[in-house]
């Protein structure tokens, strides 16, 4: 009597659950993957903003900018930014200098997300 060379129900479920188990853990790694990038997309975008904010304040005049002062420039920020705010607060650590803090929040998957930016701003300027 001669067997037939063939697979059996049971070694075909096997491998055809062994596929489905392989192609679910590799499905959630790409999903990962995509959210990682996603996080780290909105963070750049973010800190562009800040920086670019922080940018156009040392281009004005330093007169303009008081200790104690809140600028909002949630206006100004990509509307990729889900949920977004921006502000600015102004201090004055020492005579004739001027620091910025910039923040910006969002929220991403259900999480608030908080970027601050600093800088020093001179009344001579930057090389002085």
């Amino acid at each position: 009597m001669e067997k037939d060379g063939g697979f059996t129900l049971v070694e075909i479920l096997v491998t055809i659950l062994l596929l489905g188990i392989a192609t679910a853990s590799l499905s959630s790694v790409f999903i990962s993957i995509r959210n990682i990038q996603l996080q780290s997309s909105y963070y750049d975008t973010a800190n562009r903003a800040a920086a670019r904010e922080i940018e156009s304040l040392r281009n004005d005049s330093y007169a303009t900018l008081t200790a104690g002062q809140t600028i909002n420039f949630t206006a100004d920020l990509p509307t990729t930014l889900p949920n977004r705010n921006g502000t600015v607060v102004v201090s004055a650590p020492t005579d004739g200098i001027r620091r910025v803090d910039a923040t910006v929040t969002y929220k991403a998957q259900g999480k608030t997300r908080t970027l601050t930016l600093s800088s020093l701003i001179g009344e001579i300027g930057i090389t002085q």
